[in-house]
């Protein structure tokens, strides 16, 4: 079902998460390595080279909370997915999927991040029907 236009309740919850999230050191810097180091494509690369304890376990374990809670939100219908997805695109789904779905597997936690993977695969969906603007 797709919601209906973003009301001015839907930027302010959103515009509380992001003074959040720009607030939280560690979402930050876990943001800026997502998009600036991560290229390991699946999650033996990844575990080999970020073991559990590393930094940039913890980074890749921060930047995925936050793409779980952002999805919880759109997939609940509690927050409009017209509003995240053009602010926040992905959330670099396509970059962290294999890894995503190897943690899942490896912990044994088959519900791991699984709003965030739900987000990301609407995404795609959502893209295909608005084209960029420019």
């Amino acid at each position: 079902m797709k919601m209906s236009k973003p009301a001015k309740d839907d930027a302010a919850l959103l515009l509380q998460l992001i003074a959040i999230m720009v607030a939280d050191e560690d979402n930050k810097k876990a943001t800026d390595w997502i998009f600036e180091e991560l290229e390991e494509k699946n999650y033996d690369d990844f575990k080999a080279k970020y073991p559990k304890g590393s930094e940039g376990f913890r980074n890749f374990r921060n930047f995925a909370s936050y793409g779980e809670i952002l999805g919880t939100l759109v997939n609940r219908e509690l927050l409009s997915e017209d509003l995240v997805f053009d602010l926040f695109g992905s959330l670099f789904w396509e970059k962290t999927e294999l890894i995503v779905q190897g943690m899942r597997k490896d912990s044994g936690m088959s519900r791991l991040y699984e709003n965030y993977e739900v987000f990301g695969k609407k995404y795609t969906q959502w893209a295909e029907k608005n084209p960029p603007k420019v």
